[in-house]
């Protein structure tokens, strides 16, 4: 009878227990529990929003601090880790193996990596803590715009990790954390070889470049955000390919709060442009490389792309020897398949010029005193054609 009596208690014992279990949270460490901080990263793509990454870490950092049972890994000691394992911060979270032995390292039980996305009225917050022992993340996950937003974080942490119930969310505590946003005003110093140029700050006239590469034009008061520079001189600027369109140098800049943002604008002169971009092939060979009787041969690749976008393949073989005082010379040029040659051969000492059209290019051959030279130039641009457009 007292055998039956004890199994009966022992059986009771063992289901309260059972149902003890589901009602209190599963706790992996033993307490305190070590949390080290990680990074919070700013995942909205726009710099404006870094700010928020300071009071998200401040905020979640003071909450758990604060709370029993949990204990926050020094940040120094973090610091001092990385430098002894040669590692960067943004490297942990990279590599997720090399948190875990970060992690280890620092005696911590989980760490933590947060990010947000600024939703223009409120801000999406995550928050992830990597347990270093099995590798298995929490996630806990909220949006709003007030400090509060971080507070409901923190109590879901804290209750899960200790199975404590903590009120961390007050009235006072609705303060924005958008409105804490620095919107100090950054400046731009620009950089340009080009004298009076118009410098334009979102379509608005502001001055005149310097014309000194050294001494900027300082340009004050910006607002946090994206600004669009332009430079207007007549005949600068920059070529885009392959439609060959003429256009005043801009570029858009990203001013931070309070930061100065250097910019070089690179504009040149329209027609310095279309030169270089006309001359295909331009080479020479001087008789001195044929003393001897040695026979020089030469291939180059022309293609280029048209103003439609096509690619015109072009091929270019030139070949010349010398023999006493008698020069043989001659070039063969594919132009799309089409073979095309030229034989220039003759007295070394007589002067002779071949200009063909072939196609959009035209091919350049001459013969003089001391070299013979060969050049292929582009015939659908030509110099001053952006006064036209």
């Amino acid at each position: 009878m007292m055998m039956r009596t004890s199994r009966s208690i022992f059986i009771r014992l063992i289901i309260s227990l059972v149902v003890l279990m589901c009602f209190v949270p599963a706790i992996a460490h033993a307490l305190p529990v070590h949390i080290a901080f990680l990074s919070i990263d700013n995942l909205s793509a726009n710099p404006r929003y870094d700010y928020l990454e300071g009071i998200i870490r401040g905020l979640l950092l003071f909450d758990l601090s604060g709370a029993q049972d949990i204990e926050v890994v020094n940040r120094s000691d973090l610091d001092s880790i990385l430098r002894e394992q040669e590692l960067q911060l943004s490297s942990l979270a990279e590599d997720q193996n090399k948190a875990l032995e970060v992690g280890r390292i620092l005696g911590a039980d989980y760490l933590l990596r947060g990010e947000y996305v600024f939703l223009g009225n409120d801000v999406l917050i995550t928050i992830r803590l990597l347990d270093v022992v099995d590798a298995r993340s929490l996630t806990f996950s909220e949006r709003g715009a007030s400090e509060n937003t971080l507070h409901a974080i923190a109590e879901q942490i804290i209750f899960r990790l200790t199975g404590r119930e903590v009120a961390l969310q007050a009235e006072q505590h609705e303060r924005s954390i958008i409105s804490l946003q620095d919107e100090k005003p950054g400046s731009v110093h620009l950089f340009s070889h080009l004298i009076d140029a118009e410098i334009f700050v979102d379509d608005e006239f502001i001055g005149y470049t310097t014309g000194d590469p050294r001494v900027p034009f300082e340009i004050e008061d910006l607002s946090p955000g994206t600004h669009r520079l332009r430079i207007h001189l007549s005949g600068f600027g920059v070529v885009k390919q392959p439609e060959i369109t003429f256009h005043d140098w801009e570029e858009e800049v990203q001013i931070a709060p309070g930061k100065r943002t250097v910019v070089r604008a690179t504009s040149r002169h329209f027609s310095n442009i279309i030169y270089n971009l006309q001359q295909l092939v331009r080479e020479d060979i001087r008789f001195k490389e044929l003393e001897g009787g040695d026979r020089v041969q030469r291939e180059h690749d022309a293609s280029f792309v048209d103003r439609e976008g096509r690619r015109i393949p072009i091929n270019m073989v030139a070949t010349a020897s010398r023999q006493g005082d008698r020069l043989e010379y001659t070039v063969e040029v594919s132009y799309q398949g089409e073979k095309h040659s030229w034989d220039l051969s003759g007295p070394i000492n007589e002067r002779t010029e071949v200009r063909e059209r072939v196609g959009k290019v035209e091919v350049w051959l001459e013969v003089d005193s001391s070299e013979v030279s060969y050049s292929i130039w582009r015939r659908d641009i030509e110099q001053g054609m952006f006064r036209s457009q």
